[in-house]
């Protein structure tokens, strides 16, 4: 049995798969298992895919017609022998020694999920990253997680951001939701009712590329408009497990607020009207309720919300809050453009 299954999902990225195959092929821990699934791409990734196949017995390649990538992402499960498992996307790279520093924790820990750090590539933050290996430190730590913990384990919700032990994603049947965006959300929510036991690798070990063509980068796509599904079902799977109350409700109240907010500020103003119409569709008395209590959310998610219920003075500061979003935004992309020309 391999020691780690790591699974690509691969659509439309042959200007950067060959990177991604080349950082997981060449891990210095060489008993793994690449299973890749083409969903359906209509670039020369299939080729480029059977290709290394040929090369290299350790990779299950999968053809599939598209589904999206929680579908391709699913499609691998059946297929998982490793220990543990490693989820890589199709434009990113990872350190060549991984796999064997999280393998080696994981194991020392005997932990369910081995958290590691990330860089943007081009665009790396490392204040960020000490910020939170600081208190990603203190959490791992701990015997007994209290909600503030949560609320850092659920906001830092990539799938690819962890090192997951096999049988606690598949004998909790913590798969991605088909047909809907924002999978990761959702696995992390159904993957932290579980209480799994965590462990940390304190290094940069994944290199996240955030380009234009990132479904994540652009608020136009269906990723930004498929939220209010996702806590939907989020809120429908803590209702069925019985968890929709205390620290759990709170911390889905709070972060539900606060998402739906960010997301109409980074959209467009010619979709704001329609992301609008959708929050006001999913704001009911709980969201009320916690809005009117003393908690964490800030002073601009509120005001957002009570310029939503109809208070002039509230719309007229999160208008001002708009602008200076926009401003913030223009301002970084002339930082980022003077960086590159430098």
């Amino acid at each position: 049995m391999p020691k780690v299954s790591v699974i690509i999902p691969v659509y439309n990225a042959e200007k950067y798969l060959h990177a991604c195959l080349d950082s997981v092929v060449n891990q210095t821990l060489a008993d793994i298992q690449i299973i890749c699934v083409d969903d359906g791409s209509p670039d020369s990734c299939p080729q480029i895919l059977d290709e290394y196949a040929a090369k290299d017995q350790r990779f299950t390649i999968i053809h599939q017609q598209n589904v999206g990538i929680a579908g391709a992402r699913n499609a691998a499960y059946p297929y998982i022998k490793g220990e543990y498992t490693l989820f890589v996307d199709d434009d990113d790279t990872i350190e060549p020694d991984l796999c064997e520093k999280a393998v080696a924790i994981a194991d020392a820990e005997q932990a369910d999920t081995t958290y590691f750090f990330f860089d943007h590539g081009q665009n790396q933050n490392r204040t960020k990253i000490h910020r939170w290996s600081c208190k990603m430190k203190e959490l791992t730590a701990k015997h007994s997680l209290t909600e503030n913990d949560y609320t850092l384990l659920v906001h830092y919700c990539m799938i690819w951001l962890q090192l997951w032990r096999s049988c606690f994603l598949l004998d909790n049947n913590i798969q991605c939701p088909i047909g809907q965006y924002n999978e990761d959300i959702f696995m992390q929510w159904k993957s932290q009712i579980h209480k799994p036991k965590l462990a940390l690798l304190p290094e940069t070990m994944y290199h996240w590329r955030f380009h234009s063509l990132s479904t994540s980068n652009d608020p136009s796509k269906k990723y930004w408009r498929g939220l209010p599904a996702t806590y939907d079902r989020i809120k429908e799977m803590l209702q069925e497990t019985g968890n929709y109350h205390g620290e759990w409700k709170r911390l889905f109240l709070y972060q539900k607020l606060k998402n739906f907010c960010d997301m109409y500020f980074h959209l467009p103003t010619y979709q704001q009207a329609e992301c609008l119409r959708m929050v006001k569709d999913r704001i009911g008395q709980d969201e009320l309720e916690y809005l009117s209590q003393k908690n964490k959310l800030k002073r601009r998610v509120r005001v957002f919300y009570y310029a939503l219920q109809g208070s002039r003075f509230a719309a007229a500061e999160n208008t001002i809050h708009i602008a200076l979003r926009k401003a913030e935004i223009t301002f970084r992309k002339f930082r980022d453009k003077l960086k590159r020309a430098a």
